[in-house]
């Protein structure tokens, strides 16, 4: 039995005028509250399946609605200019399958043995690591999994429902009929793959993006513009680690503002916040490229610095005394306010030491230097 295909305006009461080619239609089975949407477009290509009649007979007793459904499915960019009647003997034995917005349709943990035609709705392919993936959207006339038909592997990305949608379900058996006796099929098919992988490639750089503006957002003080204390706690271990791998010399720096709390009472919080912001940036501007400075808490301050001798720390930290000593704290009004001075601590990696034991050591230098009489460097 051939099947036809009529346009998208080809309409139920023109159907019922010409109840003949009944006969002559394909019928697919739904379940009696699925109806299709007349038109979707899905980049400015149309692809269209409308109700054209209702059938009649004794299936209609058991509560089963037959349907007959006009579907321009030679429409879709896989079967574009494929030869009709065979796309439609072969795809008349393949089931439709429903979508609630929201549902997974492919996960990457699943194999995966059908390539998918969206017939209604709109799918989402989620390219990325997982929190900050960036959505391809998938919509009538396209298609989803022939990756993983073709090579036999898992799904690479996870394919999500956007809407209450309906697929049709091509079989892995039933593709590689459609591609061997059809060459248009498989011609179209290398066609979608290049462009998937082109929008794959965009959404992973736009995703990577995303990715790094997270971990900005995740390790970066958003007060001082400092690294924070996580991304201290991750990193000054590998700092150590390296060190002792390579036989070379770290020096650990702990500092706070001099008399924070007497700033913040006379000054208010956003005063002590304007301070803290102009202590930050004059250390910043006093330090090397590959050292590193992070807000360990409240007004205290880390000093990371590799591949440095303790002497070379001490003249540095005097250096940063003083520079920061001179240097300006503008407040919110860009008034000038008082200056601020700090107390530093240096301790350098003793041998097979932990990172808790540098810490301690630089913190009671810091002590030492406060006990001294603050605004100087003690070891």
């Amino acid at each position: 039995m051939a099947a036809h295909f009529v346009s998208g305006s080809d309409t139920s009461s023109a159907w019922r005028a010409r109840p003949n080619r009944l006969s002559s239609i394909r019928h697919i089975l739904l379940a009696p509250d699925f109806r299709l949407n007349p038109e979707s477009r899905q980049k400015g290509r149309a692809f269209r399946a409308v109700l054209v009649g209702y059938g009649t007979g004794p299936l209609a007793s058991r509560q089963i609605m037959t349907v007959t459904v006009s579907t321009e499915i030679v429409q879709a960019e896989l079967f574009r200019h494929a030869p009709a009647s065979a796309v439609a003997d072969l795809l008349a034995r393949c089931p439709v399958q429903h979508l609630k917005s929201g549902e997974q349709l492919l996960s990457p943990e699943q194999s995966n043995d059908c390539l998918y035609v969206v017939l209604e709705g709109q799918l989402r392919v989620l390219v990325g690591a997982v929190g900050c993936a960036t959505a391809i959207p998938v919509g009538p006339g396209e298609c989803v999994g022939e990756l993983s038909v073709v090579d036999g592997g898992r799904v690479s990305a996870p394919v999500v429902a956007s809407e209450d949608s309906a697929v049709l379900a091509i079989d892995v058996g039933t593709f590689w009929r459609l591609t061997e006796n059809n060459p248009t099929v498989a011609r179209n098919l290398l066609t979608i793959m290049a462009e998937r992988m082109r929008n794959t490639n965009e959404a992973l750089a736009s995703s990577l993006q995303l990715q790094q503006t997270y971990e900005r957002w995740v390790y970066i003080d958003s007060l001082t513009g400092a690294h924070n204390r996580r991304w201290l706690e991750q990193m000054l271990p590998r700092y150590c680690d390296r060190a002792r791998r390579e036989g070379r010399p770290f020096v650990l720096g702990l500092f706070d503002i001099d008399h924070f709390k007497r700033y913040n009472d006379a000054w208010g919080h956003a005063g002590g916040d304007a301070a803290l912001r102009a202590t930050v940036r004059a250390a910043q501007q006093n330090i090397r490229p590959a050292d590193r400075i992070a807000r360990y808490g409240g007004e205290e301050f880390c000093l990371l610095l590799p591949d440095t001798e303790l002497t070379e720390a001490k003249t540095m930290a005097a250096r940063l005394l003083n520079a920061i000593a001179a240097n300006a704290v503008l407040g919110a009004d860009g008034a000038t306010l008082p200056g601020v001075t700090i107390s530093l601590g240096l301790a350098a990696l003793q041998g097979t030491s932990a990172e808790t034991q540098i810490i301690d050591a630089a913190d009671q230098a810091l002590y030492r230097a406060k006990r001294a009489g603050r605004n100087r460097v003690a070891v």
